[in-house]
C-alpha cells in the first residue's frame, strides 16, 4: 500500500471513530432528557407540616413552633425540608411564601404545587417542581424559581402512579412531559393513563402509558413505552397491561369487537378472538376462552391444555380442566396426572397440597405426604412453618407436621414485611404476638396492630408495646435512644420517665403518648394534654380525640385521617 492510499485509510478510520462518537453522544444525551432523580423524603427529615385552626390552614415547624399563623383558606407543603409553601385565601388563587410569609416567585400571576396519589409516596406532592401561571396558561419552575418550560399548557396535573411525568393540555388535548420538561407524548391524546406497573427496584418508573382518542364508533385505545414509543396505536376497544411480569417486555391484553388477543410489545401473540383471557401470575399462564369452551396457553401462544373444557381452574402447579363430570389435572406445562391433588404450591423444598375433597396437606419432593392428618387450611409462613386450621381453631405447624404453637387461636396472620406472627383469641378481644422462633409473647386486649418503619407497635386504650421485625419485644428506648422521657407504666397508670428511669411525669394518667419533638401526650379522664421534655404542661388546651394512635408536636395533635399530607390540629397558643 503506497503512502497517498495509507493516509485516505486512516482518515477513513478517524471520520468513522468521529461519526461514531458524535452519534454515541448524540444517544447518550437524548437518554438523559428521559432520566431524572425523584426526591424520596423520609419522615425523620421532615421540617415543617400543615396547621389547621377552625378550618383556616398554617404551617408550624418539626418542633411545633408557629411559623405560619392559620388565616388560609388552603396551604400546601410540596418539599416538607424547604420554606416553600403554597398559600391561597380563597381556595382559588395561590401564591408561593417562604416562613416569614415573604411572596415567592412574584414573576407570575400564580404557583402552585402538583398533587400526587398518596399511595405513591409519603408526600403528596411533585418534591421537585411547581406550577406557575402567567397570560393564563401554565409551565413547570423549580423551587429556586428557575424556569423549566415556557407557559403553554392550558393545564398541568399528575398521572396517577407514574410520579416524575405530568399530563400537559393544549387545546383540549393531553400528552406527557416529565420534570425536566423533556416532551414524552405530544399533547394527541383525549386521555392518557399510566398502565400501573411496579417493581421494587425502579417502583413505577417503568410504567408505560394507556393512550385513548375519541373516534365516531367511540374510544379507541392505544399504547405508549415509558419514553413515550408508540407500541401499539390507538385501534383497539380496550388495553391492559400484564403489570404481574416484571422485566422490560410489555405484555398488553387488547380488546376489539368483543374479542381479546396478546401482545408481546408489539408483536402478536395471540388474535383478537378470544371470549375472555384472564392471566395466572404464579405460572405465567393464560385461561383463554373461545365461546363456552376454555383451555391454557403460555406467553409465547404454545397450547398447555386444549381449549376443550367448560372450565379451569390454576390451583398452584397444577391445572384442573373440567368437562361435564369429568375433571382432569395437568401440570404447569400441560402433562396429565392421575392424581386426587388438585392444587399444587410449591414454598421452599416442600409443597401445600389441596386434594379433591378439599383438604389441605404438604408433600416432599417426591409427593409424599407429611401429615398424617388433614387440615382445612394452611399457608407457608418461613423457615419451614406452616400457619394451619383445623376445627376452626388455627395455630403453627413445621415441615414434619410436628405442631408448634397449639391451635388453639381463631386466627393467626403474618404482619406483613416482617418475620412475626399476630394471633387472635376472639372471645378475650387478645391479640399476641408470635416472633421468628415461634415463641408467644402474650399481647394486649382491643389491640390494634402497626407496623412502622423499622418496628411494630401494639397498642390500645390502656397499653403499648413494641416488637422488633423478628417480633422480639423491645423497649421504645432502644428505637430512640436520644429522646429526653419514655412512657413508663406502674400499678396500671402511667407516667414519663427520663434515660435513668427517673420520674418526669408521675404515674397519675391511663395513657400516655412518646415523645416527639419536645413534648409528649398526657391523658386522664379521656381528655389529653401536652407536656415538655420536663413533665410541665405547654398550655391549657384539652382534647378528647377518638383515636387510639395520639402523636402531639408543640401544642397540637395529629389529624389522622387527613389525605391531603400531614396536619396537625388544635389551639394556636400567643
Amino acid at each position: 500500500m503506497n503512502k497517498k492510499k495509507r493516509n485516505i485509510t486512516i482518515f477513513i478510520i478517524i471520520l468513522v471513530l468521529i461519526i461514531a462518537g458524535v452519534v454515541g453522544v448524540s444517544i447518550y444525551l437524548n437518554n438523559l432528557k428521559y432520566q431524572y432523580e425523584l426526591s424520596t423524603i423520609q419522615d425523620s427529615e421532615i421540617q415543617y407540616y400543615k396547621l389547621e385552626q377552625d378550618g383556616k390552614y398554617g404551617v408550624i415547624d418539626k418542633d411545633g413552633n408557629v411559623v405560619l399563623q392559620p388565616t388560609y383558606a388552603s396551604i400546601d407543603i410540596p418539599n416538607p425540608t424547604r420554606d416553600v409553601f403554597i398559600k391561597s385565601d380563597d381556595g382559588q388563587n395561590y401564591t408561593a411564601v417562604d416562613g416569614n410569609g415573604s411572596q415567592l416567585f412574584t414573576d407570575y400571576e400564580s404557583v402552585e404545587a402538583i398533587s400526587i396519589n398518596s399511595i405513591t409516596s409519603n408526600i403528596p406532592y411533585e418534591k421537585t417542581v411547581l406550577k406557575y401561571k402567567q397570560g393564563g396558561l401554565y409551565g413547570l419552575l423549580d423551587f429556586d424559581g428557575n424556569k423549566i418550560t415556557e407557559n403553554i399548557y392550558n393545564s398541568i396535573t399528575n398521572i396517577d402512579y407514574k410520579e416524575g411525568n405530568l399530563r400537559v393540555e393544549q387545546n383540549g388535548s393531553y400528552g406527557v412531559i416529565n420534570i425536566k420538561g423533556t416532551t414524552i407524548l405530544e399533547p394527541e391524546y383525549d386521555a392518557i393513563m399510566a398502565d400501573g406497573y411496579y417493581d421494587e427496584e425502579t417502583k413505577y418508573e417503568n410504567a408505560g402509558f394507556v393512550l385513548r382518542i375519541v373516534t365516531d364508533d367511540g374510544y379507541r385505545f392505544g399504547y405508549a413505552d415509558r419514553t413515550g414509543k408508540i407500541v401499539l396505536d390507538t385501534l383497539y376497544n380496550e388495553i391492559n397491561r400484564l403489570t404481574e411480569i416484571e422485566g422490560e417486555d410489555v405484555y398488553l391484553v387488547t380488546s376489539s369487537n368483543g374479542r381479546y388477543g396478546l401482545y408481546k410489545n408489539n408483536k402478536e401473540i395471540l388474535a383478537n378472538e378470544y371470549t375472555s383471557i384472564s392471566f395466572d401470575p404464579n405460572n405465567n399462564l393464560l385461561v383463554v376462552q373461545k365461546d363456552q369452551t376454555q383451555g391454557v396457553v403460555d406467553l409465547e401462544g404454545n397450547n398447555i391444555v386444549p381449549i376443550d373444557y367448560d372450565s379451569i381452574i390454576i390451583g398452584g402447579k397444577y391445572i384442573d380442566a373440567q368437562k361435564g363430570e369429568e375433571t382432569v389435572v395437568f401440570d404447569s406445562e400441560g402433562n396429565n396426572l392421575d392424581t386426587d391433588i388438585v392444587s399444587y404450591n410449591q414454598v421452599s423444598d416442600l409443597a401445600i397440597v389441596i386434594d379433591k375433597n378439599n383438604n389441605y396437606n404438604i408433600v416432599d419432593s417426591s409427593g409424599n405426604k407429611k401429615l398424617r392428618e388433614n387440615y382445612t387450611y394452611i399457608e407457608y409462613f418461613n423457615n419451614n412453618y406452616f400457619i394451619v386450621t383445623k376445627d376452626g381453631k388455627t395455630g403453627v405447624i413445621n415441615g414434619n407436621g410436628n405442631i408448634i404453637i397449639n391451635l388453639e387461636y381463631d386466627a393467626i396472620q403474618a404482619i406483613d414485611g416482617t418475620n412475626a406472627l399476630q394471633a387472635i383469641v376472639t372471645n378475650e378481644n387478645r391479640t399476641d404476638i408470635i416472633d421468628s422462633n415461634m415463641n408467644i409473647h402474650e399481647g394486649i386486649v382491643n389491640a390494634n396492630v402497626l407496623k412502622k418503619d423499622n418496628y411494630i407497635k401494639v397498642y390500645s386504650e390502656t397499653e403499648m408495646k413494641y416488637y422488633d421485625f423478628n417480633g422480639n419485644e423491645i423497649t421504645y428506648k432502644s428505637l430512640f435512644p436520644n429522646n429526653s422521657v419514655y412512657a413508663s407504666q406502674s400499678n396500671g397508670k402511667w407516667g414519663l420517665v427520663d434515660n435513668n428511669g427517673t420520674v418526669v411525669v408521675p404515674y397519675e394518667y391511663d395513657m400516655v403518648t412518646e415523645q416527639n419533638g419536645n413534648v409528649a401526650g398526657v391523658k386522664k379522664d379521656g381528655v389529653w394534654q401536652v407536656v415538655n421534655t420536663s413533665g410541665q404542661i405547654v398550655s391549657d388546651n384539652q382534647y378528647n380525640l377518638s383515636w387510639l394512635d395520639v402523636t402531639f408536636l408543640g401544642g397540637y395533635y395529629k389529624v389522622n385521617n387527613s389525605t391531603n399530607g400531614t396536619v396537625f390540629s388544635g389551639t394556636v397558643r400567643n
